[in-house]
């Protein structure tokens, strides 16, 4: 589906009933809105999923800087990546690993990761994602393009149902990704029988 982030910006302004714009770096108000409030509203929706066509797996840079204190055995220092939205998973299901600042900090030497980056190419979304993030984008400036709180609280509430169908569809993509028994699971286990 190619769809350009000028198409995308024009479905939501005409969802508010205001005037498209051509593009975006038009001196109009409603060009000079969307520019505020366009990143900042799709970070937020790539941050409510692990979208299939925002994801990325990239092996982790150590960095040299120094912990004024550390956890117990975790001892790596990593760069969070610097197109990070929101991760997801890391290289080995044993890694102890936690999100802190700038960094990731684990437990485990050469550790990758898994997680949803900042995709600005309305040509990569799936159609459900369109219409979840136009809703979203229609919320967000309702208010400040035609001077309508009502109009904003319609579309944040359909922003709550468009969302839930596109992350619905997002999760029946492929195989489903099914997380392997921990030792709580398994400890109900022994030899192979369940414990009595």
């Amino acid at each position: 589906m190619a769809t350009s982030k000028v198409e995308l910006v024009n479905k939501a302004l005409t969802l508010i009933g205001a005037n498209p714009i051509v593009s975006l770096d038009d001196p109009d108000q409603n060009a000079r809105v969307i520019n505020r409030v366009y990143e900042i509203s799709l970070c937020s929706i790539l941050s409510q999923c692990k979208w299939n066509f925002a994801t990325k797996r990239a092996m982790l840079s150590s960095v040299v800087d120094t912990l004024a204190w550390y956890d117990s055995g975790e001892v790596y220092v990593y760069q969070k990546p610097v197109d990070m939205v929101r991760p997801f998973g890391v290289s080995s299901l044993s890694a102890v690993w936690r999100e802190e600042g700038e960094y990731i900090i684990s437990d485990t030497q050469g550790l990758g990761m898994r997680y949803v980056y900042f995709l600005d190419n309305p040509s990569k979304y799936s159609a459900s994602f369109i219409e979840a993030f136009t809703d979203k984008l229609a919320s967000d400036i309702a208010y400040m393009i035609v001077n309508s709180a009502t109009l904003g609280e319609k579309y944040a509430r359909l922003y709550v149902v468009s969302l839930a169908n596109a992350t619905s569809e997002n999760a029946q993509s492929g195989t489903q990704q099914v997380p392997e028994d921990g030792a709580w699971e398994l400890a109900k286990y022994q030899d192979g029988n369940v414990k009595a």
